[in-house]
């Protein structure tokens, strides 16, 4: 009778076990996913800038802030592959956050880019560990960090400079 109790109590828990992975199938849709297969984004149709919040400089040595932005984050595969690319503009406020699962070397280009960039590679500790500066808009060439990275910005080119953002730097998001 404890053998039949046992074997059935097994069963209910895996019966459970395979509707749970079910359930959270059905009830998270890959709603980014399906957007940026269904939109069919070209220079003619850029995306739109979507604020997915904020973004702040720190100067390491003061601790003080040196610039906030308004974040659209990049945390798919097709973001992270789309980035900016198609957009003619963006306002200076305003930014991307490339987000990825682990620190590396990370390496970024600018093919169907048409604004110069800053692009600021940042470790996991939310230091900047490299910068390249005022890139060249449509450029395939490789700028790859000089350290690991876990994370990317990139804002409109020169404002590194005009903001004094230097590696490391720190940011807070």
């Amino acid at each position: 009778m404890k053998k039949a109790i046992i074997i059935f109590s097994i069963f209910v828990a895996a019966l459970l076990m395979v509707q749970c992975d079910n359930n959270k199938k059905k009830t998270h849709p890959k709603t980014n996913n399906i957007e940026l297969k269904e939109k069919n984004y070209s220079f003619d149709n850029p995306p739109p800038f979507r604020n997915d919040g904020e973004l702040v400089f720190l100067d390491t040595q003061t601790d003080t802030s040196l610039f906030q932005i308004e974040i659209e984050v990049a945390s798919t595969d097709e973001e992270r592959a789309r980035g900016l690319m198609f957009r003619a503009k963006m306002e200076e406020n305003q930014g991307m956050l490339f987000l990825f699962a682990h620190e590396q070397t990370q390496s970024f280009y600018m093919r169907n880019t048409l604004i110069p960039l800053d692009i600021i590679y940042v470790n996991a500790k939310m230091v900047i560990v490299d910068i390249y500066k005022n890139t060249n808009p449509r450029d395939e060439t490789s700028l790859p960090s000089a350290a690991p990275a876990q994370y990317v910005v990139e804002i409109n080119g020169e404002l590194c400079d005009k903001y004094n953002i230097e590696i490391g730097d720190k940011v807070v998001f």
